[in-house]
């Protein structure tokens, strides 16, 4: 596409949005009259626009970004300053990121092309200049180093840190993050927002397609070098994009951003909790349709609480995410450190399985050993049972008997399935916990009832022994009562009611 009729399609994108109902389609038929590939061309745009939302104000450009660069326009082979462009790997709303070799420090770099309607107005670029510089300064694993801002032949080039590896997109294709890299994955992103927002920097755009997991399994933050400075003044806080202008994703946006406000990092917090949410359940929390995402948008926007998608499977995660999606930034996490509190207390270390290991720091290993105990101590119920039958003769101790065998039977039973299921499929475990321990709650607290029983009945002949069953009873009950809430808790287990707070046992 040249220059002439991208400029062209531009000019009609624009003054066609100005316009409203029949006055818009009057106008794009005779401002396009005699060229139908126009028509379609705009046409495809203002639905693009649409569907992002006519409340923002997005240059064409962002809209569909394929128009502004057409293949003739690849930078691929050729050489710009001192680099040599080896391959294209990735485009946007600002750009087109190609690898390349520095020949001046013999190493591969990434190298953005921003567009020239992004850069050509000079105070644009003393912005961009300046941010850049500012992205530069930030150090983290996590995050993609900047090298420089190069211009070079009047264009303006983002030279940084090439990764190599899949976008947090591309992972997503396959479904679900799974829970024993989610929360590490979660951690990651929230350290390397702490690290860039301490600085001030504000990244405005996180978004799965801007995080990339590198082959040794390193994140890594794309784009800081399009970010914003915040210094702490709404007044003096400089932006890349004009004013009234947005920058950023639909979708990803929160409230704020989207209708033109006051942008800190609490906005970045906002996008943090849909990408959390995504990741963990492999779906946007606003849904996929373009106009349920609207909608809820715009309820956060005018201050109305969103309905957000089912719970999330991950036990704590849904209470974080939920928090980083407020739609008034005083009802989020202050910052990400407070962030980085919450999603490290939700670690929950691996076994060879998925997420438990037998080390030291494994969170579900006390709970399986209060399983496994519990199993073996009510496993030996049937004995006592049986000695109370000899001691009581005749129907009574039949019934004992019986009952205890029947209820350290079903005890036994559902308390080894979950130490089963945490060895193999700890990451259903939460969900098949919630379904069976109902009946062992029954199953504990009728055996209890009937030790008891047994040991008032047998006190008289045998003191001792009643002595001992009462003492097991007691110890049955005070595992159900309060070692299994608080096993239950360490393995983040416990679900959460309707106001928030877990519920025991």
């Amino acid at each position: 596409m040249t220059p002439e009729r991208w400029r062209r399609i531009n000019e009609i994108f624009h003054a066609a949005l100005e316009r409203d109902g029949e006055a818009r389609a009057a106008f794009l038929r005779d401002a396009t009259a005699g060229d139908p590939d126009l028509f379609r061309e705009v046409e495809s745009l203002i639905g693009s626009h649409s569907k992002a939302g006519a409340f923002l104000d997005v240059p064409a450009w962002g809209v569909a970004p394929d128009l502004m660069f057409d293949e003739a326009d690849s930078l691929v082979g050729r050489q710009v300053g001192a680099y040599r462009v080896i391959e294209e790997i990735g485009r946007g709303g600002m750009g087109v990121v190609y690898a390349a070799d520095d020949s001046r420090l013999g190493r591969q770099v990434a190298i953005k092309a921003l567009t020239p309607e992004y850069t050509r107005d000079a105070t644009r670029r003393e912005r961009l200049t300046r941010e850049a510089r500012a992205a530069a300064a930030l150090s983290h694993p996590a995050i993609a180093t900047i090298f420089s801002l190069e211009e070079i032949d009047g264009d303006l080039y983002i030279v940084s840190e090439l990764v190599r590896g899949r976008t947090l997109r591309d992972e997503l294709g396959d479904g679900p993050v799974p829970a024993a890299r989610l929360i590490p994955t979660l951690i990651d992103i929230a350290s390397a927002l702490s690290a860039a927002h301490r600085q001030g920097i504000v990244h405005r755009d996180l978004k799965p397609e801007n995080i990339v997991r590198r082959v040794d399994g390193q994140i890594k933050i794309l784009d800081f070098g399009l970010a914003s400075i915040d210094s702490g003044d709404h007044r003096t806080r400089t932006r890349l994009t004009q004013t009234g202008t947005t920058l950023g994703t639909p979708g990803y946006m929160a409230p704020e951003q989207l209708s033109g406000g006051p942008v800190d990092a609490r906005t970045d917090l906002f996008a943090f909790g849909v990408l959390a949410w995504e990741l963990a359940a492999g779906e946007h929390p606003f849904g996929a349709d373009p106009a349920a995402l609207l909608a809820r948008m715009t309820d956060l926007m005018e201050g109305r609480p969103s309905t957000v998608s089912r719970p999330l499977p991950v036990a704590g995660l849904d209470r974080v995410a939920r928090k980083c999606m407020r739609g008034t930034p005083a009802e989020r996490y202050p910052n990400a450190e407070a962030l980085l509190d919450d999603l490290r207390a939700l670690i929950v270390p691996r076994n060879s399985a998925a997420i438990a290991s037998d080390g030291p720091e494994d969170r579900l290993w006390w709970w399986r050993v209060h399983q496994a105990t519990v199993a073996l101590v009510h496993g030996a119920m049937p004995i006592a049972a049986w000695v109370t039958r000899k001691t009581l003769g005749g129907q009574l101790g039949r019934i004992i008997f019986f009952t205890t065998l029947i209820l350290a039977t079903i005890s036994v039973t559902l308390r080894l399935n979950l130490w089963f299921s945490a060895r193999v499929d700890p990451e259903g475990l939460a969900e098949h916990r919630a379904r069976v321990f109902p009946a062992v709650v029954v199953a504990d607290g009728l055996l209890v009832l009937v030790l008891f029983s047994a040991g008032a009945f047998v006190a008289a002949a045998r003191e001792e022994f009643a002595a001992l069953i009462v003492v097991v009873a007691v110890a049955s009950l005070a595992s159900l009562l309060v070692i299994e809430p608080a096993t239950t808790r360490s393995a983040g287990l416990a679900p959460r009611s309707k106001k928030g707070r877990r519920r025991e046992g």
